[in-house]
């Protein structure tokens, strides 16, 4: 079991899981510094602290907890760190290779069964043979045998999670989209692609670039945005047993409403509250907490890791000039929980932020 709490990003995982659960592909849109990496551990079951501490790890908690043991022992998430991939140049080969690669690590996380060993053996030898031929074409071919054999004689469900894969959407040839898609429609609904970017698909590339495959995921998507109320004052807590330093429950209150939740910021709001001895009417001037350098380095931060067009929409917002925001600007601000709608008009996921952007 994990360490970290079942109601974890919830407000995330369960429609994400109602999607793998139906065999849809999708997309997940994410904010900066909001824990991605440590949200697609979670999804793995790859808890870092277990795991540190030689703790054993179900790796199928997760899963388990959201779609039932039955149906998650039939679904393998298969998770695809581009970073494998030695030359993108050579897409032909390198890609198909690295999917078969991640769907051995992926059947060497399965209980030991005696059909799963065969399984093991069979993908080993397939992927041993791509590489030793280092041909294209056997690459795109052994593969598809190998979701087909998956899927179809194994009966098992399988989803790939492309992680940071904005580069590679902008970058990979449209052919090969053409190609996942055709294998994706000869296994329906047992298998299915899920992206994680920090960009909207259609502002990657011309969705007339890779009209069927856009056609998969662009339907559905999800955001990732700061922490909900819940998990941030279990981070508090975890903080407070971290730093051993116990706050009040208006100071973790006080730490919620004002970090809204962002992990960055919701550590600097702590280190503030810890170190310095702030006054009641310090901590209500918004505009003085804001110029801390705490807190202004994480707005820094969190600022830089937005796109450009973000970034002065943002400021837009904070001038009450709002109307001139673009609506996939606008799209992916809301995805990303940077803003959030409120009568009528766009309020920033911090009270802060906005001091901090004029």
């Amino acid at each position: 079991m994990s360490s970290t709490p079942s109601h974890y990003r919830e407000e995330v995982l369960k429609p994400f899981f109602k999607y793998v659960k139906s065999g849809e592909s999708f997309y997940v849109v994410g904010a900066p510094s909001v824990g991605k990496t440590r949200l697609m551990d979670f999804i793995m079951g790859d808890d870092p602290d277990a795991l540190w501490a030689g703790e054993e790890v179900d790796r199928d908690w997760v899963k388990s907890q959201y779609l039932g043991e039955d149906i998650a022992s039939k679904i393998w998430l298969a998770r695809v760190d581009m970073n494998r991939m030695r030359h993108e140049n050579d897409w032909g080969f390198q890609f198909y290779e690295l999917l078969l690669h991640t769907l051995l690590l992926t059947c060497n996380r399965c209980p030991t069964l005696e059909k799963i060993e065969t399984l093991k053996g069979d993908l080993a030898a397939l992927d041993s043979q791509v590489i030793q031929s280092k041909d294209a074409l056997m690459a795109h071919r052994l593969f598809e045998m190998s979701v087909n054999m998956i899927c179809q004689s194994y009966n098992i469900q399988i989803c790939f999670l492309f992680d940071e894969f904005d580069e590679t959407y902008k970058s990979m040839p449209k052919e090969v989209f053409s190609q996942l898609r055709a294998i994706r429609d000869a296994n329906k609904y047992r298998l299915s692609y899920i992206l994680f970017l920090r960009n909207l698909p259609e502002n990657l590339r011309s969705p007339k670039e890779n009209e069927s495959f856009y056609e998969l995921i662009s339907r559905n998507m999800l955001g990732l945005g700061p922490y909900s109320a819940m998990d941030t004052f279990h981070i508090i807590g975890q903080l407070e047993k971290r730093r051993d330093h116990e706050l009040s429950k208006e100071n973790r209150e006080w730490v919620w409403a004002n970090s809204g939740g962002h992990p960055g910021l919701l550590q600097a709001l702590f280190s503030l509250i810890k170190d310095k001895i702030l006054s009641a009417a310090q901590m209500q001037n918004l505009e003085w907490l804001a110029k801390q350098e705490l807190v202004s380095e994480e707005f820094r931060k969190i600022s830089e890791g937005l796109l450009d067009e973000e970034q002065d929409a943002l400021k837009k917002i904070a001038h009450g000039d709002q109307n001139s925001v673009s609506p996939l600007t606008g799209k992916l601000l809301l995805a990303k929980g940077m803003v959030k709608p409120l009568s009528g008009r766009m309020t920033f996921f911090s009270p802060l932020f906005g001091y901090w952007l004029k």
